[in-house]
């Protein structure tokens, strides 16, 4: 099922889909296609392949690091997804994150090497990105610094959205999440947009884990993207 607004974007949900090729149209602005799948059992062996891939490369550069995590919905089990790899690395402080980024940008083949896109328009961590944005991304690498507040906060949001749905007890908390997934992969004009779009439900599922509204409010304040912004990746 694909959704074409008036400005040419696509979003679309493909039952069992495994997230590869996503269609394009021409005369479409460059933004990221939504894409959102049923979820694929593969998704955790996946994460290890690149876990492995990302312990080489921070280990021959001498980084410091304390975890290596699969996070977002790829990591929760039933949960339909972006069919893309969340992964935090957690380091102990700011120059342990600076040769992080560098050991993801340096040490990787040229054909596998990340980009550092900053932020990426999300306080508290350093967006690393697959070189070659033109293509659909499988992963997305966070480096944290344990040091730093904001760093801590989205780390622990990561971690109390994953393994809250990943409670059996939570299973139609978890099922609704999944339908919002689909319904917004068909009416967001991007990625920003369908990120912000499920923030009253994140709210919930924060609340469910014990959350205080004025720790969500500092969370959901760490976003300063634009939807229809495509200066920084989703």
């Amino acid at each position: 099922m694909h959704f074409h607004d008036n400005d040419g974007h696509v979003g679309c949900y493909v039952p069992g889909g495994t997230g590869e090729g996503s269609p394009r149209i021409s005369n479409a602005a460059p933004l990221p296609v939504v894409k959102v799948v049923e979820y694929d059992p593969s998704w955790p062996s996946k994460f290890q392949e690149i876990s492995q891939k990302l312990e080489h490369y921070l280990s021959i550069s001498g980084v410091e690091y304390t975890s290596i995590e699969h996070v977002g919905s790829t990591a929760v089990p039933g949960l339909a997804a972006k069919p893309n790899i969340d992964i935090i690395i957690e380091v102990p402080n700011a120059e342990q994150a600076a040769k992080a980024k560098e050991a993801l940008i340096h040490e990787p083949s040229p054909e596998e090497h990340y980009k550092c896109w900053g932020d990426g328009g999300i306080k508290g961590r350093i967006s690393m990105k697959l070189h070659n944005r033109n293509e659909l991304p499988d992963q997305s690498v966070y480096i944290i610094n344990q040091e730093d507040p904001e760093g801590r906060l989205v780390v622990q949001c990561h971690r109390a959205l994953r393994d809250t749905l990943r409670l059996p007890q939570h299973e139609a908390l978890r099922a609704e999440y999944g339908r919002l997934k689909v319904h917004l992969a068909t009416s967001s004009i991007d990625g920003v947009d369908y990120g912000q779009k499920k923030n009253p439900l994140i709210r919930r599922i924060l609340q469910t884990a014990g959350w205080a509204d004025e720790e969500i409010d500092k969370k959901e304040a760490l976003d300063y993207r634009i939807p229809g912004d495509d200066d920084l990746p989703y």
